[in-house]
């Protein structure tokens, strides 16, 4: 199959991520993804679609990725508080190790349960009176905004007001799971070149000379002479702790936050790396969408020349060329946006934890392109897929603007 992308060390088939393996032939050195969290969400028929196709959840699935990385070799990968756990057992089913979770917090979630007395109202069939306001947003549908506070309209309502079936959601699970080693960890680094996270190169600032103070102190228990451990590890051990740090900076923990979060905590407490959600979502307004008027020979010969998957619903006139948007009918416009869009600066921090230098990252599930374009500007390599064609030409333009191209 032709890709849609293949230029500079990166590659995008818009295909079913269950054809990777049969598209790829050289060994990937790490996974970093955003699968579907199969929440079945409903918001719009597109999403509802890809968030309820079981793939996450599915150990073949994952038993085809753990063949296509190295030896030693980690998977990061997104998922859901409601689901996250389903994902974990699907890998471990699979065959692969979970090593730890990353925990990502932020402060910027909004709880999106309806309130019980507007619920109660509803279903005792008394409508909303209040004017909304119809808004774009970052997902594939328009929503409304209300402007003022729901009141009870029934007196059975009325008991309700301030209940809600949502918590405000402040964190996300990335999953850290690992393909298992073939040998020591030395030598499978000497043989496969994974093993291992490369920590140092997402160390987070820190005040070394005050870091090293603090090693040393720990090292020698303060230089007390009825110090419990004497300056060993363990009790019982004779493995000296270390006098200093090993990277230049602080070991990077398996808690991730936003500045918002960061700034409770007090001004001496360790350093977490920061990062905001997503700031800058890709959308592309009013795309011109065609439909085929047929899925023959002609058609299918059309996506094989230009990269794309025949078997979609729609497609963005833009993907086509003059002899295939003659084989189409229009189908209207429609705003092309990514709703889960994770923050660019996060998935480079990620790949370039879980990837060598210059080494092959697969992402299975590739969106609008985030982690081609992390990869990118990391100076790695990346394979991808992506089922949905309306997402291609977000990629596209996200790999179109200027790349800081120094590795860390």
């Amino acid at each position: 199959m032709r890709p849609f992308i293949d230029h500079d060390g990166l590659t995008l088939y818009n295909a079913d991520a269950r054809r990777l393996p049969g598209l790829l032939d050289a060994p990937a050195d790490a996974i970093v993804t955003d699968p579907p969290y199969e929440l079945g969400l409903g918001t719009a028929g597109e999403v509802k679609r890809w968030d309820s196709t079981g793939i996450a959840f599915d150990p073949e699935f994952w038993t085809a990725m753990l063949g296509m990385v190295r030896p030693g070799a980690f998977a990061l990968v997104f998922g859901s508080p409601r689901t996250w756990h389903r994902l974990a057992c699907a890998m471990e089913d699979a065959g692969w190790l979970i090593r730890d979770q990353f925990c990502w917090l932020y402060a910027s979630g909004m709880p999106k349960g309806e309130w019980g007395d507007h619920a109660v109202d509803r279903a005792l069939g008394v409508k909303d009176d209040r004017t909304g306001v119809i808004r774009d947003s970052a997902s594939l549908e328009r929503n409304v905004a209300y402007t003022e506070r729901y009141e009870a309209k029934t007196r059975e309502a009325r008991p309700w007001r301030g209940f809600n079936p949502a918590l405000k959601p402040a964190w996300e699970p990335i999953l850290v799971a690992q393909r298992p080693r073939e040998s020591m960890l030395g030598r499978n680094l000497m043989d496969h070149g994974t093993g291992a996270l490369n920590v140092a190169a997402c160390a987070l600032d820190a005040d070394m000379g005050e870091l090293g103070r603090r090693y040393r102190l720990n090292a020698t228990a303060g230089g007390r002479p009825d110090a419990p451990r004497g300056g060993d590890t363990f009790r019982d051990s004779d493995t000296p702790r270390p006098m200093g740090p090993r990277i230049p900076g602080r070991h990077p923990s398996n808690v991730l936050m936003d500045k918002a979060m960061a700034r409770l905590l007090p001004a001496d407490a360790p350093r977490f790396y920061y990062c905001p959600k997503a700031q800058d979502r890709p959308v592309r307004a009013l795309e011109r969408i065609v439909r085929p008027r047929t899925r023959d020979k002609a058609w299918k010969a059309c996506c094989a020349r230009l990269g794309l998957e025949s078997g979609a619903d729609a497609y963005p006139a833009c993907l086509l060329d003059t002899a295939a948007l003659a084989l189409t009918v229009p189908a209207g416009e429609r705003r092309l946006a990514h709703p889960t869009v994770k923050p660019l600066d996060l998935t480079r921090w990620l790949a370039r934890l879980a990837c060598p230098p210059h080494g092959l990252v697969l992402d299975p599930f590739a969106g609008s392109g985030t982690t081609l374009d992390a990869c990118r500007r990391e100076g790695l390599r990346c394979a991808a897929t992506e089922l949905d064609p309306t997402y291609l030409p977000l990629t596209a333009d996200r790999l179109e603007r200027p790349a800081s191209l120094p590795l860390f």
